[in-house]
Formats: C-alpha cells, sequence, structure tokens
C-alpha cells in the first residue's frame, strides 16, 4: 500500500482520466476527494469507489473560483497529496479564437494550478510526505494547429510546477507535473482500430498504441508516492515514445499528403465534434 493512510485530492475527478488517478491511488489504500465542477459524475465516481471498499468523497468545485476553491481546502482537516488535473481541450486557430475564449482555457487550464496550489500549501506543509502532481500535456511541447491556448497553458503549466517546486522545497513539497500524449480506454481504442483517422494517430506512437488512463494514473501514483522521494520539479512523459521522433519520421507519408490537402484538418475537426 504505497498510500496508505494518506489523503487525496483530485480535481477534475469526474473525468475519466482523474477518475482512473482517484481510482489508482484508492487501490493504494489513500483516502480520496473527488473534485468536479460536475457534482453528480464525482458523486458516481465516488460512489463506484466506495462500493469497492474504498473511501472516497465527491466535492463540487469550480478550479477557475478562488471562492470555490478555498471553500473546498478551507473545509479540510488534512491533505497529503493534491492532482491537478482540471482541463479542458479545445480552441481554434490563432486569428479565430476570441479573447474570452483564450481567458477560459487559460483559466481553466493553468490559473486553476495556481489557485489550488496556493490554497494546499498550507495543509500540505502539516504532511510529513506532500506531495503535488501538476497535468501539463506534451501539446506543451508538440505543437496541433488550432490549439494556442491550450498550448500556452500547457506550456506554463510545466514552468509553474518548477517554480512551485523550489518554493515548497523548504517544506518538504515535492511538485511534479506529467504530460501525456493522446489518451483513450482501451475498450474505445480497439472499437475505433478500422477507423482511419484513428489509424493516423494510432500509428504515430512508436508503441503501436495510444495511452490508457490507467498508464497516466501510475505515472501519478509514482510521482505522488514515496517511491519518488527525491523526485522534485520534473516533467514526466507519458506518451509511448511518441514526442522524441523527428518529425520526417513522425508522420507517414499519406499523413503528409493528407495534411497538406486540408483533407487531414477537416477529418480531425469532425473528430472533435464526436
Amino acid at each position: 500500500m504505497l498510500l496508505a493512510g494518506k489523503k487525496a485530492l483530485v480535481t477534475g475527478a469526474g473525468g475519466k482520466l482523474g477518475g482512473a488517478i482517484a481510482g489508482r491511488f484508492a487501490s493504494e489504500g489513500c483516502s480520496v476527494i473527488l473534485a468536479d465542477i460536475h457534482s453528480q459524475k464525482a458523486e458516481e465516481a465516488a460512489d463506484l469507489l466506495n462500493k469497492q471498499g474504498h473511501e472516497a468523497k465527491a466535492v463540487a468545485m469550480d478550479v477557475t473560483d478562488e471562492q470555490s476553491v478555498n471553500r473546498v481546502f478551507d473545509g479540510l482537516a488534512k491533505l497529503d497529496i493534491l492532482v491537478n488535473n482540471a482541463g479542458v481541450t479545445r480552441g481554434h486557430y490563432n486569428l479565430q479564437s476570441t479573447l474570452q475564449e483564450w481567458n477560459e482555457i487559460l483559466n481553466v487550464n493553468l490559473t486553476s494550478v495556481f489557485l489550488c496550489a496556493k490554497s494546499a500549501f498550507p495543509l500540505l506543509r502539516q504532511s510529513p510526505s506532500p506531495a503535488i502532481v501538476n497535468m501539463s500535456s506534451i501539446n506543451a511541447f508538440r505543437m496541433n494547429p488550432g490549439l494556442p491556448a491550450y498550448a500556452a497553458a500547457k506550456s506554463g503549466i510545466i514552468a509553474l510546477t518548477e517554480q512551485l517546486a523550489l518554493e515548497g522545497a523548504r517544506d518538504r513539497i515535492r511538485v511534479n507535473c506529467l504530460s501525456p500524449g493522446r489518451i483513450m480506454s482501451e475498450e474505445q481504442q480497439q472499437e475505433r482500430s478500422h477507423e482511419p483517422v484513428f489509424a493516423i494517430d494510432r500509428d504515430c506512437y512508436p508503441l503501436g498504441r495510444l495511452g490508457y488512463p490507467r498508464d497516466v494514473a501510475n505515472a501519478a501514483l509514482f510521482l505522488a508516492s514515496d517511491l519518488s522521494a527525491f523526485v522534485n520539479g520534473i516533467n514526466l512523459v507519458v506518451d509511448g515514445g511518441m514526442s522524441i521522433q523527428a518529425v520526417s519520421s513522425l508522420v507517414r507519408p499519406d499523413l503528409r499528403r493528407r495534411w497538406k490537402s486540408g483533407l487531414y484538418k477537416l477529418e480531425m475537426e469532425e473528430e472533435r465534434e464526436r
């Protein structure tokens, strides 16, 4: 039991990735608080964990609202681990993006990390082995057209992680972050394995598949547990080697042709609307 007796709060825990992290922590003896603006989803995930014999609680929290964040953390008597997982992935090309959209994406992805870390630090100082895990993305350093605000926010998370790691070190608060590639459940990948657009994405990953939620959850467990007791301020990439490839070897010739023709862009826009 790597997290026995510890308490963790996971933001965006009503989603598949946040839920997987909360579940993985719970399986290692951790009491988990599942925070999400969609309180019903968080409650459903918490109920499932409780039925499995774990200790879980759901709370409604808007990570972009300082009062909402403070209210949740002020209600805690103990906290050992914070996972800043909440985020949104959407956008348009820079010239088509509005200021409102830009601010919304930065607030949900980046400002939320600042707000939650600020509120969590006083509690974490009281923990014998405190840790923060932030969620970045390979889009922080591998650009996709149409995601300027998202890329800026995820890049900012890496820099903020390093800053918080330095500031928290005096109180033994370790702060690290994860940068996943594209994540999809095993069932979804099997169901879509014959779709052309999915096949193109899959073939960009050297291991021959996209990431599973459990891949990220296991990496989060490592950074949150004492297994990484001397790891501080790092960005752990969880993408099966996708981002280390040269662009020339990353994309297949047929993908390059489809990209130049504009067909691939249209297919990806249709994919996002699903």
